[in-house]
């Protein structure tokens, strides 16, 4: 189990998952630091780079997990390994809950124990939702149900291990698995479009900055982070201002701005094309993720663990290069 020390060099880390979008960021991380890192995941890492450091295992091989850790022994597991698809059933999911008491029993099987920081989501408390505490649970998806069943494995069985919860917020920047050629892309078109007027509050959290905060959780004194849920990013924004940032580095100009009735409009549109079972750009729920306050307490993560490196332009600037070179058909400069 960790001393406390706070010592944030040189650790030995295991990060679940690593191979995702978060989990390349928080590898590169901690490999920058000078730590000793462990990939684990059934995917190939996104960066070249990275494939020293991976280790092929699937969470539900809780024989191969212990040894595994065994092995390595590590200071601190960081759990990014998840499957996040909204159209997917809670059984299919499994992993996400069961993977964690395969972690557990890991972590419990070795004489120093390492910490734990397992990464849920906000999502396991809706929109508009005021909990009463961390265990004041209303999740938002069928995904959101299985990381609340997540987080309750580390509550209920395994109080004798030092661990985290961290729920990211809205997380972005570069590789992020869909927004190049849906949000970004629409940007980039001038299709994408928000109420006239609309001030709608969201919580984001720069990838980069998220990395940093893991890795601030599983190397931080344990009196600052043992037992404690954390939603992770940045200060919650309007989303014009990250939206508008967007835009103006991609096309010059804000995003667009249309009466609210017109929006409403091509939502029941667009539920009336996904009756007659074709894919509807937008619908009722779109309207509700553009329209609805999603702000989370971020003071909590920022103060134990940090703002992160990297400011909301240069984050915006920094994608947009990206974007520039993995798509630049779609991208190209203007």
């Amino acid at each position: 189990m960790s001393d406390g020390s706070g010592d944030s060099a040189g650790s030995r880390l295991l990060v679940a998952g690593g191979s995702g979008f978060i989990g390349t960021h928080t590898v590169a991380a901690a490999l920058a630091a000078g730590d000793d890192v462990v990939n684990v995941d059934i995917r190939r890492p996104l960066l070249g780079e990275q494939g020293d450091h991976w280790r092929e295992l699937d969470l539900m091989d809780a024989e191969g997990l212990k040894r595994l850790v065994a092995e390595f022994r590590p200071d601190a597991i960081v759990n990014l390994a998840a499957v996040a698809d909204l159209a997917l059933s809670y059984e299919d999911m499994a992993v996400n809950y069961v993977g964690v008491e395969n972690l557990v029993g890991a972590a419990r099987a070795v004489d120093a124990p390492p910490r734990i920081v397992h990464i849920s989501t906000q999502l396991v408390v809706e929109p508009g939702y005021a909990p009463s505490g961390p265990r004041d649970y209303r999740p938002y998806s069928e995904y959101g149900k299985t990381k609340a069943t997540s987080e309750e494995v580390l509550w209920t069985h395994a109080d004798d291990l030092e661990w985290t919860i961290a729920r990211p917020t809205n997380v972005w920047g570069p590789y992020h698995p869909s927004f190049a050629l849906s949000t970004w892309k629409y940007l980039n078109r001038r299709w994408y479009a928000i109420p006239r007027g609309a001030r709608t509050i969201r919580s984001f959290g720069y990838v980069e900055n998220v990395a940093a905060q893991l890795l601030a959780a599983a190397k931080g004194p344990a009196e600052a982070v043992d037992h404690q849920v954390f939603y992770v990013g940045d200060e919650p924004m309007p989303l014009a201002t990250w939206l508008d940032g967007f835009s103006r580095t991609l096309t010059g100009k804000p995003a667009r701005r249309v009466p609210r009735a017109l929006l409403k409009a091509g939502a029941e549109a667009g539920e009336l094309i996904k009756r007659a079972g074709r894919g509807a750009p937008f619908d009722r729920g779109r309207l509700f993720r553009i329209t609805a306050d999603y702000a989370v307490p971020m003071a909590p993560a920022l103060e134990a663990l940090g703002r992160g490196p990297v400011s909301l332009e240069q984050g915006i600037a920094d994608t947009v290069d990206w974007l520039r070179r993995e798509h630049p058909a779609e991208f190209k400069r203007r």
